[in-house]
C-alpha cells in the first residue's frame, strides 16, 4: 500500500467536525423559539417594568402588536417590546401617546427607529422639550398616519372585531389645558380594552378631574376587571367614586422602586383595597402581563 492508499483511507474516516453535532438541536430550539412567537388566539398585555413611567405592550389574538407609552429611558423599553416581538419581525401596527410628558414619551423616538410604524395615536400639544419636538419630526418625516384621539373614538385591528380600543377620554384632542396653565395629565388618552367578555381600562396619568368627568359622561363604559391605575397609583388619581364605577378585580400599578414622588400614595393603596383589587406593582413584582380569552383573564408577574 503506498502513501496515497494512506491518505484515501486516513480522509474517508476522518469524524466530522465537532460543531455539527449540535446542528440538530439548534435547529429544535430555533423551531421552539419561531413557535413560542406564532399568535396563540389569547390577547396578550404586558405592562412592562420600566421605572418611574409607563410602557405598555400588548398582542392580539391574531398577532397585532401595539404600544401604549414609551416610559421614562429607551433601554427598558427596547428590551420589553424584543422579548415579545420575534427578531423578523421590523413592524409595529400601533403607537399610544397617551399624554407627551418623557416619562411616557422618552423611548418613542428610538421605536421609531427602529420599528416601521402602521399608525400614532396622541393628542395635538405643543413641543415644549426636545424629546417632545424630535418625535413630532420623526413622526412627520417618516409620514406616519396620526389620529389625534377624542371620546368615542374606536380603535381596531383588521380582521380582529372582537378586539378594540376605546377612547374614554380625552373630550377633545386638543391638549387645551396645556395652554390654559393646567394640568396635562387631564388630558391623558384614557383606553378601554375589550376582548369578548373582557376588559382593561388602561387610565394612562388621568387625574381626579378626569375621572370625574368620565364619571359623569362614560359611566356605562367603566366598568373592567383590570385597571391600569392612574397617574402612578398618585394620590391625585383613583378617586373612590372612580373605582366604585369600575369595581376592578385587578390594579395594576406602574412605578419606579424608591421614586422621589411617594408613588403609590397610600391612600390609593387604601381605596384599591376598599373596592377589592388585588395590586400589582411593578417595582415589586416586575412586569405584569394580563393573559385574556374571550370568557376569562389571568395575571403572571416576573416575580
Amino acid at each position: 500500500m503506498d502513501n496515497a492508499d494512506l491518505q484515501v483511507i486516513s480522509q474517508a474516516h476522518r469524524t466530522a467536525p465537532l460543531w455539527s453535532l449540535f446542528l440538530p438541536l439548534i435547529a429544535t430550539l430555533l423551531l421552539l423559539m419561531i413557535a413560542s412567537q406564532e399568535p396563540d388566539g389569547r390577547l396578550h398585555v404586558w405592562v412592562l417594568d420600566v421605572g418611574q413611567g409607563d410602557s405598555i405592550f400588548l398582542k392580539t389574538p391574531a398577532g397585532h402588536t401595539a404600544l401604549i407609552d414609551g416610559g421614562p429611558g429607551a433601554t427598558p423599553v427596547l428590551n420589553g417590546v424584543g422579548t415579545h416581538v420575534p427578531f423578523w419581525q421590523h413592524d409595529i401596527d400601533l403607537l399610544v401617546l397617551t399624554h407627551p410628558h418623557q416619562d411616557h414619551l422618552m423611548a418613542f423616538p428610538d421605536i421609531l427607529a427602529r420599528y416601521h410604524i402602521d399608525e400614532v395615536v396622541q393628542t395635538e400639544f405643543t413641543a415644549t422639550s426636545g424629546v417632545q419636538a424630535e418625535w413630532l419630526r420623526m413622526v412627520r418625516g417618516r409620514s406616519v398616519p396620526v389620529q389625534y384621539a377624542r371620546r368615542g373614538d374606536v380603535i381596531s385591528f383588521e380582521g380582529e372585531p372582537d378586539v378594540t380600543l376605546r377612547v374614554l377620554s380625552p373630550i377633545t384632542p386638543d391638549a387645551s389645558y396645556e395652554r390654559q396653565g393646567g394640568d396635562i395629565n387631564n388630558t391623558s388618552i384614557v383606553l378601554k380594552l375589550g376582548f369578548g367578555n373582557q376588559s382593561i381600562l388602561l387610565e394612562g396619568d388621568a387625574q381626579q378631574k378626569a375621572e370625574s368627568d368620565m364619571d359623569l359622561h362614560e359611566k356605562d363604559q367603566l366598568a373592567s376587571q383590570i385597571l391600569k391605575v392612574g397617574h402612578h397609583g398618585s394620590n391625585t388619581s383613583s378617586s373612590p367614586q372612580f373605582l366604585n364605577e369600575v369595581k376592578p378585580q385587578i390594579a395594576i400599578i406602574s412605578v419606579g422602586a424608591g421614586n422621589k414622588f411617594g408613588h403609590p400614595a397610600s391612600q390609593t393603596l387604601d381605596a384599591l383595597q376598599r373596592v377589592g383589587a388585588k395590586i400589582y406593582r411593578t417595582d415589586l413584582n416586575g412586569t405584569v402581563e394580563v393573559i385574556a380569552d374571550k370568557e376569562k383573564m389571568w395575571v403572571k408577574s416576573e416575580r
